[in-house]
């Protein structure tokens, strides 16, 4: 086990712990209202889920993501591999988390308007 697989694994470790900790969040506001999921780039919501769908389908997908590159991290041997593997580690789970966080927000703020929940 070398140092940049240490860094990249507590980078998404970070990252996980931030998706989760929005979710858990958000999944105490939300009750028995569908979860707006997706929207148009004019804003209109295109699908609403569960809110487990819609609260943990992004972190899991993350956490898959994250095991497959820690294994691939592992592989390697050369440290120009190492360091690529720990830049694209950094930049997908600083991506995930920036993207979820921005969905779960914005999810909440168009329950509150919509009246379904309270902030």
């Amino acid at each position: 086990m070398n140092i940049l697989g240490v860094i990249g694994d507590v980078l998404w470790l970070l990252a996980l712990s931030i998706m989760a900790g929005a979710s858990r969040m958000a999944w105490g506001k939300v009750r028995d209202v569908l979860v707006p999921v997706l929207w148009s780039p004019a804003g209109t919501t295109l699908w609403r889920a569960p809110r487990a769908v819609a609260l943990a389908t992004l972190p899991t997908a993350a956490f898959l993501l994250s095991l497959w590159l820690l294994v691939e991290s592992r592989r390697s041997q050369e440290l120009t591999v190492a360091i690529i593997l720990l830049c694209v580690r950094a930049t997908l789970a600083a991506i995930f988390a920036v993207v979820h966080l921005t969905q779960v927000r914005r999810a909440l703020n168009q329950l509150a308007e919509e009246g379904q929940i309270k902030l």
